[in-house]
């Protein structure tokens, strides 16, 4: 499972098996993008890390955050371009895909949709059993988004086993 905090100056990204309860965190980190580089330069080099990424772990799953309303439009557009940029990828490998929004990723993994950044790393450590925090943020919330996906995996296994 493939989680993904969409950005152009850093991309968090998370991969979670989900044969363990815990989860198990298998990898994690920032997609590089050239600091200086063009739109459609971080936007390559966004594709071709995802398409690495996608090609190395063989995820089934890509779970990523919904885009919200930002008040400031270029962040919001550009966050945009790189959520569509990972949907491509994750389509074209033939990943299911799902999106939540950061109100639902709060209240899946701290209890409170109205959790700050801090109260959900702190949660991420305890859920997955951490001998640190991650502090970089948008790697916490890749780590937050693919969770979020995690439990509702289980959910549905368990209402389908149920039945």
């Amino acid at each position: 499972m493939l989680g993904i905090d969409p950005g152009t100056t850093g991309m968090g990204y998370a991969l979670l098996s989900l044969d363990s309860d815990p989860p198990r965190l298998i990898a994690h980190g920032l997609v590089p993008t050239p600091r200086l580089g063009s739109t459609a330069e971080k936007l390559l080099a966004i594709a071709v890390a995802l398409d690495e990424l996608i090609a190395m772990y063989s995820p089934t799953f890509i779970a990523l955050e919904r885009l919200y309303f930002n008040k400031n439009v270029k962040t919001a557009m550009a966050v945009a371009e790189a959520r569509g940029v990972a949907l491509v990828c994750g389509a074209r490998a033939g990943l299911a895909i799902a999106e939540y929004t950061p109100q639902e990723v709060k209240q899946s993994v701290t209890g409170s949709g109205g959790a700050d950044k801090r109260a959900v790393q702190r949660m991420i450590v305890h859920i997955l059993e951490l001998p640190r925090p991650i502090t970089q943020d948008n790697v916490a919330d890749a780590i937050a988004i693919a969770l979020t996906h995690a439990q509702r995996v289980k959910f549905v296994a368990a209402v389908a086993s149920a039945k």
